[in-house]
């Protein structure tokens, strides 16, 4: 075939491409970010079956199935042990936290400046309890948007159980859509996002767990109540990163403020010596397994992917950002303004 119809044939396929890409981006960018979740859970558990498939021989279809049942045994544990526990602080927390802005209320109220304040800014104005109707409206906001969180993790789950059944499958799906001049460097790209993501998603659980287990036993030291919930909540917002932090201290610094103001000083002074150890000492040592990502990129990130798509827009944002700049790097940087570059996106 002549250079001109092979061009061409790229041309084609590179529109084709970007036009379904736009479509979904605007008629359905829920469902991406979605199937997007899905391949990161895909990439764990391909990730984890291949590890147990080698230390233990087996197929790699028995290995997932072994994979995916160890994992559900140590939800399932968690939930026998820890669930009690952490429902029964879960209700403490949130009879505790009225409570805790009333009290921060008559704070500022008892200051010659807090009349005008609260004139300004009220609790009241914020959570308004003063409708029936309004309650019973948050209240099928709240049990709506729970039940569609479990819909919408189930069809991760499926997803990614079969993303990671058969992943060479997809991948060579997805490949036949380019011209064949460019399938095979296709791969290449494909295994080296795939290797990104990876690095990420481990480093990011690995700090979530330091983060957790840290906050609750600095919780728990400084006597500040409900510390197994709260460290729990910080491990799950540091998926999050920037602004997970912020939000999770929110609800112990509340807390704590309602026992006194030096309390609440030492549980920011807590928080803030818990992301100073992640990221001087945990980020570090598994850096290498992560691309490192521009902390003012991921805020902007961040904050469209909110508004575009709320609060799962905001989980993913990380992530996403991690793969458009190694795609930049590999296809604008090193494929058209550095050819030839050698080594590793990290």
């Amino acid at each position: 075939m002549s250079l001109h119809a092979a061009i061409h044939r790229r041309i084609v396929a590179g529109i084709v491409l970007a036009a379904a890409l736009l479509l979904i981006l605007v008629f359905a960018v829920d469902v991406a970010l979605v199937v997007f979740a899905a391949i990161l859970l895909a990439i764990l558990l391909h990730g984890g079956s291949e590890a147990l498939a080698r230390w233990t021989g087996i197929g790699r279809g028995f290995a997932l199935a072994g994979f995916v049942l160890v994992l559900v045994a140590c939800l399932g544990l968690l939930v026998l042990v820890a669930a009690p526990v952490l429902a029964e602080q879960a209700v403490q927390l949130w009879q505790q936290l009225p409570l805790a802005l009333d009290a921060l209320r008559a704070r500022i109220a008892a200051q010659s400046w807090g009349p005008g304040l609260l004139e300004q800014f009220s609790p009241e104005t914020v959570v308004s309890t003063g409708s029936g109707g309004a309650l019973a409206g948050r209240a099928t906001s709240v049990l709506a948007s729970g039940f569609g969180a479990v819909v919408d993790l189930a069809i991760i789950a499926v997803i990614a159980i079969f993303l990671a059944a058969d992943p060479a499958t997809y991948r060579a799906g997805f490949v036949l859509l380019l011209a064949p001049e460019d399938r095979e460097r296709a791969l290449r790209v494909l295994d080296e996002v795939t290797g990104t993501l990876r690095g990420w998603l481990v480093a990011q659980l690995l700090a979530m767990a330091v983060i957790g287990a840290l906050t609750t036993i600095g919780l728990w030291l400084l006597g500040v109540k409900l510390a197994v919930v709260l460290g729990v909540i910080v491990a799950l917002l540091s998926f999050i990163p920037n602004l997970g932090p912020i939000l999770a201290a929110a609800p112990a610094v509340l807390l704590a403020l309602a026992e006194s103001p030096m309390l609440a000083l030492y549980v920011v002074a807590l928080y803030i010596l818990v992301q100073v150890i992640e990221g001087n000492v945990t980020t570090p040592l598994i850096q290498s397994r992560s691309i490192a990502l521009p902390p003012a990129l991921i805020l902007a990130a961040q904050l469209l992917m909110a508004g575009v798509s709320g609060l799962l827009g905001l989980a993913l944002a990380t992530p996403l950002v991690a793969v458009l700049l190694t795609l930049t790097h590999l296809l604008y940087v090193r494929g058209y303004l550095e050819p030839g570059t050698p080594g590793p996106v990290r």
